[in-house]
């Protein structure tokens, strides 16, 4: 009995040992005020709770932390934020405001398994910045405009990447290439991949489970692959978007499900424009070609040189261009140069004999040439027409005698006769005679026998013709009239204005004087009234 009893004691004393011991664990767990720690547990849950870093107090055995939309009043992490928290498995540092992560900053968590970073400001993952961690799960995604270095994930093993929605347009496969052994899970979907090279074929093989929709890819030949393994791997893709295309515009927003092999092809090579200009001491070839994908453009030299021209890494164009510049300006020879373009839907083939131009001296073709002699400047002269004999009556009787003379001369010479000064005349005229009563400087030019009828026109010096004369009187007479009927216009209006001013002035003086005689006999009747 007494063996009972002490036993019952002994149990007793080691539950209330036991209680005691589970009471010291929760008092050594510590959890700041500000979080939340669920009981007999190392998890600390402090997100939403607006703080500018990781509060003190945390204890170093925490296993879970949960740091969620936060806002960090340091946008970087370093080492020393999580060297005391060595038996860390879980850390959530989403939405954080997190923009640079220091190389080795998780170097001392060798115990962690998930690592979230998403949804932060992350410019850029610098080289090892994950080294020396074995992780099941690494959240980077929702960092738009995120650069990842070729050597960002060395030292760094882990199932599951998640890259989705950080506005990625290209990524080196050589990124990837050291977790290949590990990966498992690689999301890339809502990024801005055009394209995937054959290359990543490697890589896919290898995975369990991956996303590439919402990516704009262009589907021709080159995606072609990328297509059939799909096609061979749909369980990969179960339960998620399949791929879909951009362009070109006859396959926009086509699921893969919904094409066939034939509907990924490419477009042979077109060359656009292919010329030669030839300077003084350069020469420039240029070839433009056109294709789907756009091709590469290569310049054949004589020699088997060749002269490659990739295409732009972006561009908005099919198009590429190949300048080949020349600077042999003694070649005499014809030389065959080939311009070629290529893509993996073939290539075509462009040739050019280029022989340069033959080289001329700028004053070669200049034709030594006198100068032309302007032609001798002969005097004015006056020129008068004599009218026929109708018109003889009605001039002066003196004037009648010369016109009687002249016609006389005209029917025994039967020609023309030029009367003038002595001055030299022109070559293949007739030397003409001087008429009577005439001037030094005048010229008298008489019909022939021709029946046509002759005007009489005169001219003074200077070089004025009678109708001159006539319109220059009537334009005077007209100017002369119309500014005697302005001047009449102005003196009778001044007139009709005196006059009505007079008249006004006159009724006034008259009603003035009205006035006075009124007033006059006004007082002249007071003064009556007065005396008596």
């Amino acid at each position: 009995m007494f063996h009972n009893i002490n036993v019952k004691v002994y149990e007793t004393i080691l539950e209330l040992v036991l209680i005691f011991l589970g009471c010291s664990r929760l008092v050594s767990s510590a959890c700041p005020g500000i979080c939340f720690c669920p009981p007999l547990s190392d998890n600390v849950f402090c997100s939403r709770k607006n703080l500018p870093f990781i509060p003190s107090g945390v204890s170093p055995d925490t296993v879970q932390l949960n740091m969620n939309e936060n806002n960090f009043l340091t946008p970087s992490l370093f080492r020393s934020n999580f060297s005391s928290y060595t038996k860390l498995e879980h850390l959530y540092i989403s939405s954080c405001g997190i923009e640079r992560i220091e190389v080795d900053t998780f170097a001392d968590l060798t115990k962690l398994q998930w690592l979230d970073l998403s949804k932060n400001r992350l410019k850029v993952i610098e080289d090892y910045s994950f080294r020396g961690l074995t992780l099941e799960h690494l959240f980077l995604n929702d960092n738009p405009g995120m650069r990842i270095s070729k050597n960002a994930f060395v030292g760094l093993r882990t199932m599951g990447l998640y890259l989705h929605n950080c506005a990625i347009s290209q990524l080196s496969l050589e990124v990837i290439r050291p977790m290949n052994r590990t990966l498992k899970y690689l999301w890339l979907d809502g990024n801005k991949f055009e394209s995937f090279q054959i290359d990543w074929l490697y890589v896919f093989r290898t995975l369990s489970h991956t996303r590439l929709a919402g990516n704009p890819l262009h589907c021709n030949c080159e995606v072609g692959w990328l297509f059939e393994f799909y096609k061979n791997n749909l369980k990969m893709f179960t339960g998620v978007d399949p791929p879909s295309c951009r362009t070109p515009s006859r396959l926009r927003a086509k699921n893969f499900n919904e094409l066939s092999a034939e509907d990924f092809r490419c477009q042979l090579p077109v060359f656009k424009k292919v010329d030669a200009i030839f300077e003084e001491q350069v020469g420039k070839l240029n070839c433009v070609a056109t294709g789907d994908p756009v091709p590469t453009i290569q310049w054949l030299k004589p020699g088997n040189e060749v002269e490659t021209f990739k295409p732009k890494a972006k561009s908005d164009s099919n198009d590429n261009y190949g300048i080949l510049y020349l600077s042999d300006p003694q070649a005499t020879e014809d030389l065959v140069y080939k311009c070629v373009a290529s893509n993996p839907a073939g290539n075509v083939t462009f040739s050019l004999n280029v022989v340069w131009p033959p080289k001329y001296s700028r004053d070669q073709f200049i034709i030594n040439t006198p100068k032309p002699t302007p032609p001798p400047t002969l005097p004015p002269t006056k020129v008068i027409l004599i009218p026929d004999p109708e018109t003889l009556e009605k001039d002066k009787s003196k004037e009648k005698e010369k016109l009687d003379k002249i016609s006389k001369s005209n029917n025994n010479e039967k020609s023309d006769i030029l009367e003038k000064s002595e001055k030299p005349i022109l070559p293949g005229t007739e030397t003409p005679k001087k008429t009577e009563n005439s001037n030094d400087d005048t010229f008298v030019i008489n019909a022939s026998k021709s029946g046509m009828s002759m005007k009489r026109e005169t001219t003074i010096e200077g070089g004025f013709s009678l109708t001159d004369i006539i319109g220059a009187v009537v334009g005077t007479f007209l100017l002369t009239l119309l500014a005697c009927i302005a001047i009449f216009h102005i003196v009778n209006r001044r007139y009709n204005h005196n006059l009505m001013y007079k008249s006004q002035n006159g009724l006034q003086e008259k009603q003035t004087n009205n006035h006075i005689i009124v007033d006059a006999r006004t007082e002249h009747m007071k003064m009556l009234q007065n005396n008596i």
